[in-house]
């Protein structure tokens, strides 16, 4: 495969290279996502020309880098050559039924450590399919200021961000009763999101992301971090219970809180990244 891209790309001057997009037209094949086969196959070609980019120096032209990644995550060897990056998208399709040891020992900390190396201000994350597991997963980062998330309600990110302004998550919105898919959500309660839990934590932004302005629309920048978390939340809270009932919701706020918000402040995981593996 190396001996292929090469021959073909050394034809080509690349040091005007500015933007790639690594991403298919289409995810599926006759209906259905991509085998793994096929996965190996767009990997082994990705893998192969940004090795072929990287010895020619282009790497660090680049501005805009969009990729598909299943859980092997190769892009992380080519992170520290991507200083200047502007915005970086992952389209995730992970092999289906992922073992315990694969999900929470490769596919998770390989995950993390891509996220905590980018110094892209944007980032975003498109959820094609993975393996649905109750796991908190952390995105460090310092340089990302704006978090775009399209994916599953179990997706169940916790962001740490320090310069983090907006987020932005897209949810299936298609089906007039069953949009919602969170974590234990009751048939009869699944037509509207929960904004706040659904993919991306809002709790987890507590003092992790002190610079925040947008959370799914709704404005928290009036909100400090700089009181107790009690207090943050009860302020938080009302502004998306108003969100709810913009959304038209019709739950009482005591009723709304119970089964579309969190109990108690979030907890974040002691290791993250290649430290769950060492832990």
């Amino acid at each position: 495969m190396d001996y292929l891209v090469f021959s073909q790309m050394s034809l080509l001057s690349l040091h005007k290279l500015r933007e790639l997009d690594l991403v298919p037209e289409s995810v599926k094949q006759e209906g259905r996502l991509l085998g793994q086969r096929i996965m190996d196959s767009y990997s082994s070609f990705d893998c192969s020309l940004l090795r072929h980019i990287s010895r020619l120096g282009s790497l660090r032209c680049l501005t805009r880098l969009d990729m598909l990644v299943d859980q092997n995550l190769y892009l992380e060897q080519f992170m520290a050559e991507l200083p200047n990056l502007l915005e970086l998208g992952l389209s995730i399709l992970t092999r289906p039924g992922l073992s315990k040891h694969v999900y929470l020992h490769e596919y998770i900390p390989r995950l993390e450590a891509v996220v905590a190396a980018t110094k892209a201000p944007v980032l975003k994350v498109t959820v094609v399919a993975e393996t649905r597991r109750q796991v908190i997963k952390v995105f460090k980062n310092n340089y990302v200021e704006k978090l775009v998330l399209t994916g599953p309600c179990t997706f169940n990110l916790f962001p740490v961000m320090v310069r983090l302004k907006e987020v932005v998550v897209n949810l299936e919105t298609s089906f007039l009763d069953n949009n919602c898919t969170y974590w234990k959500s009751r048939i009869n309660d699944r037509g509207l999101h929960r904004a706040g839990l659904c993919c991306v934590n809002i709790g987890a932004v507590y003092e992790n992301c002190p610079n925040l302005e947008r959370f799914m629309g709704v404005e928290v920048a009036m909100v400090s971090h700089k009181q107790p978390f009690n207090k943050w939340n009860v302020k938080i809270k009302k502004r998306f219970y108003d969100n709810y009932l913009q959304q038209g919701g019709t739950k009482e706020m005591k009723a709304w809180a119970k089964t579309r918000w969190f109990p108690r402040r979030p907890v974040l995981p002691t290791h993250i990244g290649y430290d769950r593996v060492l832990n």
